[in-house]
């Protein structure tokens, strides 16, 4: 455990000195604000009301960080609060994210600096994607859970639950972009009590301009987990 924190830090830190040795640059800051129906997440749905989904993110040249959460509108239970930081390099992405998932509910007592694998609800995800470039058109994802609440509910020990995505944008212009994706996992997971496809659609976004200075991105989803055989339209709209 100690160890899985001292890499953590280090990666942190190595960010926190990215950041200071661009002072005199330009640091990318982004606050955003999404509003979508329904929390999909992987093929899976984490609520059943519409929900608030705020970012903050950071980028600078070669590293990336920030906070993302999910707050239901409704009377969910299960909220999420994310860290994440990572590392850029040409169309690669390496990054590492810490879910956290508290219980809200009335008489909550915060657990956010529980981290024994035993009884923590953080999870520490492990995250490689390659972006699509001119003459490579997939978005392709590889994702393992490492640490924490990924756990077998029998045997108590990590599942090291795995998901791998790939998704191809076959339109894109200033103000539409229309892709499809295909995800499963390959083993027995948090996601699937087998080797299974759980997520495939096709996501539409266009951009509405108000006015020369407002545009507001909105996005539509068809979501399909064939091993779950349910079946999710998505909107969502955001603010930034």
């Amino acid at each position: 455990m100690k160890r899985v924190f001292y890499v953590l830090i280090t990666v942190l830190a190595t960010f926190n000195a990215e950041v200071k040795s661009q002072e005199s640059q330009s640091i990318k800051t982004q606050l955003k604000f999404d509003f979508v129906s329904r929390h999909l997440w992987r093929g899976m749905r984490n609520n059943t009301t519409p929900a608030v989904q705020p970012t903050i993110r950071f980028d600078g040249n070669m590293f990336f960080g920030g906070f993302w959460a999910s707050y239901s509108l409704g009377s969910e239970n299960v909220q999420e609060i994310d860290i994440y930081t990572g590392l850029k390099y040409k169309n690669v992405d390496f990054t590492i994210i810490d879910y956290y998932n508290p219980i809200d509910t009335a008489g909550w007592k915060g657990d956010f600096f529980e981290f024994r694998n035993s009884k923590t609800r953080h999870t520490l995800d492990a995250i490689i994607t390659i972006n699509p470039t001119s003459h490579f058109p997939l978005c392709l994802t590889l994702a393992t859970m490492f640490y924490g609440f990924d756990k077998d509910s029998l045997s108590k020990k990590n599942l090291y639950s795995t998901y791998l995505e790939a998704e191809y944008t076959f339109l894109r212009n200033d103000n539409t972009r229309i892709s499809f994706h295909i995800g499963g996992t390959p083993y027995k997971s948090y996601y699937a009590s087998k080797t299974a496809i759980t997520n495939t659609g096709i996501t539409v976004t266009r951009n509405i301009h108000f006015n020369s200075n407002i545009t507001i991105p909105v996005k539509g989803s068809f979501i399909l987990n064939p091993y779950t055989h349910q079946v999710f339209l998505l909107a969502a709209f955001t603010i930034q």
